[in-house]
């Protein structure tokens, strides 16, 4: 999968020219909704009649809306006909393939273009370089396993 999700990645930025998950969802059509989602959710994605809705915790700081944007938009593109809930609560199958697939494309989707083994990180730790990207440190150990 991580193969497909890579050609995805590359696709979506030599076609649209941007790798923005809040301009690439404008770009395909996918609406974004702001809302209080509470303290224990930062967004999630509906896929409603027509319609691609990602909703998105009003509460977060920049950087959290921007990964869980593109962490939801990992699930329009890929799992758009799936209803996470319904296989939660009603199947055996688990949600994580989805939600590492999802958190895959995010990081992919961040990373794409930068190189994390370029002088400039050069004798950082892994937290420092997430913080110095300004990435979660889970997304950046996806994307370099």
């Amino acid at each position: 999968m991580k193969n497909i999700i890579d050609n995805k990645v590359n696709q979506l930025k030599m076609k649209y020219h941007t790798k923005n998950p809040i301009e690439l969802c404008e770009i395909l059509r996918i609406k974004i909704l702001y809302e209080n989602l509470g303290k224990n959710i930062n967004g999630f994605y509906q896929a409603a009649p027509r319609n691609k809705i990602i909703h998105i915790n009003i509460n977060l700081d920049e950087y959290s809306r921007y990964f869980t944007c593109s962490h939801e938009l990992g699930h329009a593109l890929f799992h758009s006909k799936l209803n996470i809930l319904f296989l939660e609560k009603n199947t055996y199958i688990v949600k994580n393939k989805y939600e590492n697939e999802a958190d895959y494309f995010s990081a992919d989707l961040y990373l794409s273009d930068v190189n994390i083994y370029s002088d400039r990180f050069s004798g950082m730790t892994i937290e420092q370089i997430a913080a110095q990207l300004h990435v979660p440190i889970e997304l950046l150990k996806l994307k370099l396993k």
